[in-house]
């Protein structure tokens, strides 16, 4: 497994996701050109992942089947509370500081996040996770994890985050102690007990989650809607007819869930279909005017300056550059078992 890798572009960053089985649709909602870190580590029978952006992401798309999975914060503040401003939210849910998330099998993820993030995600076969809590003496697991969220108390998540901050530490300063015999079975039977004691012991009832709100679901609608017709001219009324709803209650969800309204949702939406055209694109075969137009951006000079703004680069510095991402990529491992 490579160290640390590098991630200078939205595309850069899903493929290294998709390379490591998650295989998510990716927009960055924040202009400036991405860029980050990605610390992937095997360990026995745990995949575990320390993920850095320095810009605003929306992730959305399906779950490792049978696989666990529970993401944390590993930056912000702990003192957070319900009433902070949300830096991230999980369906529409903001999540506390010391939230563990992810945590159901049903359903798919749809994260955002708002502003630069740094996060672990630990991924172990569903099975092999519910065997390891019941030799453990926790086998009411199955109990806490179709919840999704679960916030934990300050200690126990202070010590989980600690365990991690040292552990990414020091196999980012020396990558070759991964492969010290034992190395993996030492970590992994140290950090599965810690998180199972934290699932099972750690959530404070006081700080329960508040409910999220109820238009997440016509924002979901609405982003169907968006990915099934990449290219049909709409306008905001459209949109509304299109899940039902009024223009208050859409642009009210939009903003809630993903900071800008629905027209510059989808506007973003059809910079990166745009860009992904742009990347595998010939450029004796196509001409870049002709493929913004198809997107609905008529004009050649509005559509340069919000793709720049949007993604740090013009427009003809993006095409071909699909051509050079095999280089930057993993080979597509097995699940963990």
């Amino acid at each position: 497994m490579p160290p640390l890798l590098t991630i200078d572009s939205v595309e850069c960053l899903q493929a290294r996701l998709d390379a490591l089985g998650l295989s998510l649709k990716i927009t960055q909602l924040a202009g400036g050109e991405l860029s980050g870190t990605l610390l992937p580590l095997l360990l026995g029978p745990l995949r575990l992942l320390r993920i850095r952006v320095d810009r605003s992401v929306h992730c959305a798309g399906p779950k490792p089947r049978g696989s666990q999975i529970v993401a944390m914060d590993l930056d912000r503040d702990l003192d957070g509370d319900v009433t902070s401003p949300a830096l991230m939210r999980s369906h529409g849910q903001p999540l506390l500081p010391r939230a563990l998330f992810g945590l159901s099998c049903a359903g798919e993820v749809h994260l955002t996040t708002f502003g630069p993030c740094d996060m672990a995600l630990l991924l172990i076969h569903r099975e092999e996770f519910l065997h390891r809590a019941d030799r453990l003496g926790c086998s009411v697991l199955e109990q806490v994890l179709p919840r999704n969220w679960l916030t934990l108390d300050p200690g126990r998540f202070a010590r989980l985050r600690r365990y991690l901050h040292q552990l990414f530490s020091t196999l980012e300063t020396d990558p070759t102690l991964q492969q010290v015999a034992g190395f993996d079975e030492l970590v992994s039977n140290d950090l599965i007990p810690l998180m199972l004691e934290a699932l099972i012991h750690g959530g404070h009832a006081g700080d329960s989650l508040p409910r999220a709100p109820s238009r997440i679901e016509l924002v979901k609608a609405a982003q169907r809607w968006m990915e099934a017709h990449p290219r049909q001219p709409i306008h905001l009324e459209g949109l509304c007819r299109e899940v039902h709803t009024s223009r208050r209650s859409l642009i009210q969800g939009f903003r809630e869930h993903l900071g800008m309204g629905p027209m510059t949702y989808l506007r973003l939406h059809r910079l990166h279909g745009i860009r992904q055209e742009l990347l595998g694109a010939d450029p004796s075969q196509m001409t870049i005017g002709s493929r913004a137009a198809a997107w609905g951006f008529l004009n050649p000079g509005h559509f340069a300056r919000q793709y720049a703004n949007l993604f740090g680069e013009q427009p003809s510095e993006t095409v071909g550059r699909l051509r050079s991402l095999p280089g930057l990529l993993l080979d597509r491992p097995s699940p963990p078992e």
